[in-house]
């Protein structure tokens, strides 16, 4: 969330959230408005899927008395809400060539792309369908059936991309398993402080 929003834009989102609640909007609220997201960092296309959560998904779960309009601090909440939702199961599966600043450089955008919502967080490899294998492909079966370094010292250095490259520090999921529930099953998705960490902790400072 790094945009920033014109005062066009924000004239769309109020005349969005208008629609909705039958609002006056006035000069005042689109300075208002316009100051605030940008201050919030929360671009367009954020805010709008904002407005659209509030009032399909939160004001109808109220009854008619309990509903009320939308304001800036529900907008910034719920952007950043739904950000975290998109990238809680972000998995990364890079090209086993390449290098660590292409491997960051590819990380970020892709971490830019599914918290923005223009990609899926599963960014794995995909069943094998026909026609001839990827490069990708060819050398990851190439590496089927080799040894695991034996000593300690070159093991350490294997480490597998995305959240299952750390241990869990919620659920304390050892490395390459994945998180667990408290009844003790897998969890569907990694925790989202185990995306965070293994994101900082790839992330130069």
């Amino acid at each position: 969330m790094n945009e920033t929003i014109d005062f066009e834009q924000v004239g769309m989102l109020l005349g969005l959230a208008a629609a909705r609640d039958q609002r006056t909007v006035g000069d005042a609220d689109t300075l208002a408005w316009h100051q605030d997201l940008n201050a919030a960092a929360v671009g367009y296309r954020d805010a709008e899927a904002a407005i659209t959560h509030f009032y399909a998904v939160v004001m109808a779960g109220l009854e008619p008395k309990d509903r009320r309009r939308i304001t800036t601090p529900d907008i910034i909440s719920i952007a950043r809400q739904l950000r975290r939702e998109r990238l809680a199961n972000l998995r990364y599966d890079g090209d086993p060539d390449e290098t660590p600043q292409q491997y960051l450089a590819r990380l970020r955008t892709q971490i830019a792309a599914v918290a923005d919502g223009l990609a899926g967080p599963d960014a794995g490899q995909r069943a094998l369908g026909p026609g001839t294998p990827t490069r990708r492909t060819t050398r990851a079966l190439a590496a089927v059936g080799r040894d695991i370094p034996a000593d300690a010292a070159s093991a350490s250095k294997v480490r597998r991309p995305g959240p299952g490259g750390i241990a869990c520090p919620k659920c304390h999921a050892p490395i390459g398993r994945p998180c667990r529930l408290p009844s003790g099953a897998e969890r569907p998705k990694a925790h989202p402080a185990r995306v965070t960490a293994a994101t900082t902790e790839r992330t130069p400072s």
